[in-house]
């Protein structure tokens, strides 16, 4: 077997700095995209319950049940 190359203390050093940044920057970037994604996940569900009480909706229009349910309120 061929023994290990000894690798430069630069490109070391350059690789551990290059780590810590990455790691700086991830974070940066997680905590500038974490709200937002919540502002679109309480959109997303606020327009799934729209979406769903269509469907009920048009499902009961399809059944002709709707205007029977609302005659008897």
């Amino acid at each position: 077997m061929v023994p290990p190359v000894a690798v430069s203390p630069v490109i070391k050093t350059a690789r551990w700095s290059f780590l810590l940044i990455g790691m700086f920057y991830g974070k940066q970037r997680y905590d500038y995209l974490k709200p937002r994604a919540e502002k679109e996940r309480l959109v997303e569900e606020a327009e799934k319950k729209i979406r769903e009480e269509q469907e009920k909706i048009a499902k009961a229009l399809a059944e002709g049940t709707f205007f029977k349910n609302a005659s008897e309120c």
